[in-house]
């Protein structure tokens, strides 16, 4: 079958589906970026120095409650599901923590190759993508699954103990991660944030923030009942099937993609003030462009070349991420006015500027007078905010923050 699709197909994932629901539309986008490393399994790669780079991601769909991360990430599955389970393998988080890796010993049933023509019947395959609608029941599901999860987004091969049966190695391994959680618990971690951020586990996670719905729908149209998005939606279903079944071997990167790439580098250098969670994230961005350069390429083309834009489309898209790290980390650290302080900031952003009054008003409930002072003091000495009289009244204003960038076309017209 050829693809039907003229654009990405996560661009044609959101045109279809955001006009019939309110979830975000970057939680539609990430979730449509994990379906497609969920069917390119480890059978896309890229060699980097040595090692070998899967598409896998863990991607974090953040937010208040009701705001539609569970809807977005199960309308972009059931493409999957509809197509049979064969072309990705699914787990969910009812799955406890040793149970998961005695699943993936198991394996599934491998489809078969085309190796010189002949269709060659594999054994198992283990690979999977497991489907966290509430992230803190994967996570508190067995001890040390911090350091676990760790270690099955970055190896191939995973080594593990069994009360009864001694070591078992799994082979050939790949493990993509879809999932939602709140902030609260994004910042402790279960109380173990030390070790998440520390330990590396929050930087091998795309983090997708949003704070309210796309939109309101009181009256929605069911997206089956529209023509254009029931069409397009079989093509997606069409495309899926196209990609899983052709999008297979090692990915090469052009002269520009490398170039592209060589001169945004530099940017990933940590500053004296970044947050944990920013320096470790930082340390991370080289891998997590590549990967998601090889989603890019999968979404447009079978060609397996990692070309220029891939690259600029997965850097705007890590430097997205990167600059909603701190709001998701907001709170957390043993200042004991730490969460405060996230309350604060998160009120100023929506406002962009405020008097002292509006904001022991909107926020008495959670500080005092003087706690709200300490709050202001030290947000306006870490360049946060700045002071500015008006019409007789004193604003505290948010500071807009610089981003780092690879120039003007950073952005493509791909990327919602």
């Amino acid at each position: 079958m050829a693809r039907l699709l003229k654009e990405p197909w996560y661009k044609a994932f959101v045109e279809c589906v955001l006009p019939h629901t309110e979830a975000p539309k970057m939680y539609l986008f990430w979730s449509a970026l994990s379906v497609l490393s969920g069917v390119l399994k480890n059978e896309a790669y890229i060699k980097e120095g040595t090692y070998t780079l899967y598409p896998n991601q863990y991607i974090v769909l953040t937010g208040p409650p009701g705001i539609g991360k569970g809807t977005a990430i199960n309308t972009a599955w059931r493409l999957v599901k509809n197509n049979g389970h064969s072309i990705a393998n699914i787990l969910t988080d009812e799955i406890t923590g040793p149970k998961l890796l005695e699943v993936i010993a198991g394996g599934w049933a491998a489809t078969p190759k085309l190796i010189n023509g002949q269709a060659i019947i594999a054994t198992k395959e283990h690979t999977c993508t497991i489907i966290a609608s509430e992230l803190q029941s994967l996570l508190d599901s067995g001890e040390g699954m911090l350091v676990r999860f760790i270690k099955l987004w970055d190896q191939n091969e995973y080594e593990y103990r069994t009360k009864n049966q001694g070591s078992n190695l799994i082979k050939e391994m790949c493990v993509n991660v879809i999932g939602c959680t709140v902030p609260d618990y994004v910042r402790g971690m279960g109380g173990a944030y030390t070790s998440a951020v520390s330990g590396g586990f929050t930087a091998r996670c795309i983090f997708v923030f949003e704070d309210k719905k796309s939109k309101e729908l009181p009256d929605a149209i069911p997206l089956e009942s529209d023509p254009k998005s029931k069409d397009l939606y079989d093509k997606l279903r069409n495309d899926l099937l196209h990609i899983a079944a052709n999008v297979k071997g090692e990915y090469t990167k052009t002269d520009e993609a490398r170039i592209i790439f060589s001169n945004f580098y530099p940017a990933t250098t940590p500053f004296a003030d970044d947050s944990d969670a920013m320096l470790n994230f930082k340390a991370r961005m080289k891998v997590h462009i590549w990967k998601i350069a090889m989603l890019m390429s999968a979404a447009r083309r079978d060609k397996m070349v990692i070309e220029g834009q891939d690259v600029r489309d997965a850097i705007y898209l890590v430097l997205s991420v990167k600059r909603q790290l701190d709001k998701v980390f907001r709170g957390a650290g043993s200042s004991d006015i730490a969460e405060v302080t996230a309350k604060v900031q998160s009120l100023m952003d929506r406002v962009g500027m405020v008097t002292k009054t509006e904001l022991i008003t909107a926020l008495h409930r959670h500080m005092d007078p003087g706690t709200l002072d300490r709050v202001l003091y030290v947000l306006e000495t870490i360049g946060y905010c700045t002071l500015r009289k008006i019409n007789g009244k004193v604003y505290y204003i948010v500071v807009p923050k610089k981003v780092a960038g690879i120039g003007n076309n950073t952005k493509s017209a791909n990327i919602p």
